[in-house]
């Protein structure tokens, strides 16, 4: 979620205005849509298009920003107006169970960190002035509340909105169409923004969110729309062919266009969106969507999980294949090789730091990086799995991505207790859609919510599809016999009275 709103933004009045009307434009969906339609819609609309880096700051509490007003939209509607279906899934129950060891982490990194960081005191270039010494905080119990609540809108709340919202086969069509549906009103706008450059979030809202360059890849632009960058954008599109994937197989359409025709579309904008990520993931795993076999995606979904659980020790040991993976991107783009290549020294020099407080982290305020002795911050942060270890520890990794990740063990083994096809597709296709999530956050930060939401929604599909759901009381037949009986005090005498 985003912090504090850096020095050389301008936010204007109308991003205020616009994370303030949401609210209750969100709760008024429920008055116009369906509940799941209108609780999924709240959310994702309101992260596509609310402004970033606007936060409403109260004391002692984290920033409110975009995601987090998305979520409370969308919580506070379904609250007042679809009770029943938000009772769904309880709150910390099942995989939700994760979230308190995020807790715990949160409570040893604040009693671990009490003592201040010091940094700088170093000689300038001349060698004879010394520089000022700088003083990072030292971590109080009133951060305990602080991440605490800032987890909980980022990563609890949207899980638990997925899993409430979304129970059976029916539920992930309505979150499939709203995905879809989305992309599609989309589309022109990123399309656009792929020839001007990004123009959209200035324009609206009268500040850039992130700094121009970022959006610059060769010879063109990356279109980022309203979110914080170009890949959060394609992630989101990736998501979207996952859902017509599952569109075309139900037979569904999406504003009356068929699946079918919308695939290559939305491929052929991802392809021009300049998103190398995106596109392999896309490439690895739509094959498997469209193919027959349904068992094949959720296979690979639990494979990518393995994969992210064995990544930090093999970082910390060092058997991971870095060099040889940057050498491999060099026969293709040097620009790549160079890219893939400075990210990988940052984590070393980022994972010395964690590794000095393994268990709990450094804590925030830019405790878990690394400076020279001038002072100068000389790492750059892009996994969200080295921001996670840093500041919280192996506590802190494992329950913010335990979270994540538990849904889609748990569907590969209950898909085999369910005998619709149809529905263990849906099941399937969810946890490869969660799983590639969970791999985007080893090399790339935490942009959006919809990692966690994905994941709550795959595992209220998994839990919802084998609950029994309540039978009817069967209509006792008449008995046969009840016609030919005679009226009360008839004697007998004669035929019964008509």
């Amino acid at each position: 979620m985003t912090g504090a709103v850096p020095v050389w933004v301008d936010i204007k009045p109308q991003a205020y205005l616009a994370l303030l009307v949401w609210i209750p434009l969100g709760i008024a969906m429920f008055g116009m849509m369906k509940p799941i339609k209108a609780g999924v819609a709240a959310l994702i609309l309101g992260v596509l298009f609310l402004p970033e880096l606007a936060a409403f700051d109260p004391p002692a509490l984290p920033p409110i920003d975009k995601m987090a007003v998305a979520c409370l939209a969308s919580y506070l509607g379904a609250l007042v107006f679809a009770r029943r279906e938000l009772g769904r899934a309880k709150f910390l129950r099942g995989p939700e169970a994760w979230f308190l060891l995020v807790v715990i982490g949160n409570v040893g990194t604040a009693l671990t960190n009490a003592d201040p960081v010091i940094i700088g005191g170093g000689l300038d270039y001349d060698g004879e002035t010394r520089l000022p010494e700088i003083v990072l905080p030292s971590m109080t119990k009133y951060d305990i509340l602080s991440s605490t609540v800032r987890d909980f809108l980022g990563i609890l709340l949207p899980f638990h909105l997925g899993r409430a919202f979304v129970r059976t086969r029916e539920d992930a069509i309505t979150l499939a169409k709203v995905i879809a549906g989305a992309m599609l009103v989309c589309l022109p706008l990123m399309v656009f923004e792929l020839r001007f450059s990004p123009q959209l979030h200035y324009w609206i809202y009268g500040y850039y969110a992130l700094d121009f360059a970022h959006n610059m890849r060769g010879g063109g632009f990356k279109s980022s729309m309203f979110l914080s960058s170009g890949l959060a954008l394609a992630m989101f599109l990736m998501a979207a062919m996952f859902a017509l994937a599952l569109l075309r197989r139900a037979k569904e359409k999406v504003a009356g266009i068929g699946p079918g025709m919308l695939l290559p579309v939305f491929w052929g904008v991802l392809l021009m969106s300049r998103n190398v990520g995106a596109n392999i993931y896309t490439l690895a795993a739509l094959p498997l969507l469209l193919g027959r076999k349904v068992a094949s995606a959720g296979r690979f979904a639990v494979v990518l999980c393995m994969l992210v659980i064995a990544f930090p020790a093999l970082r910390a040991s060092q058997t991971f294949p870095a060099d040889d993976l940057v050498a491999f991107a060099a026969k293709y783009s040097a620009a790549r090789a160079q890219s893939l290549g400075f990210r990988f020294d940052n984590e070393d020099i980022l994972l010395e730091r964690a590794n000095e407080r393994q268990m709990f982290g450094w804590g925030g305020f830019g405790r878990n990086r690394v400076y020279d002795e001038r002072g100068k911050d000389v790492s750059v942060t892009d996994g969200e799995w080295i921001i996670r270890y840093g500041s919280r520890g192996i506590v802190g990794f494992w329950g913010a991505f335990g979270l994540l990740m538990w849904p889609v063990f748990v569907a590969r083994r209950r898909t085999r207790k369910i005998a619709d096809v149809e529905a263990v597709y849906a099941v399937n296709s969810m946890s490869l859609l969660a799983a590639i999530h969970a791999v985007d956050l080893l090399p790339n930060g935490l942009f959006t919510i919809f990692p966690y939401f994905f994941s709550g929604a795959l595992a209220g599909l998994s839990e919802g599809l084998l609950t029994p759901q309540p039978a009817a009381a069967p209509v006792a037949a008449p008995d046969p016999g009840y016609a030919r009986m005679p009226p009360p005090g008839y004697a007998g005498l004669g035929p019964p009275p008509s």
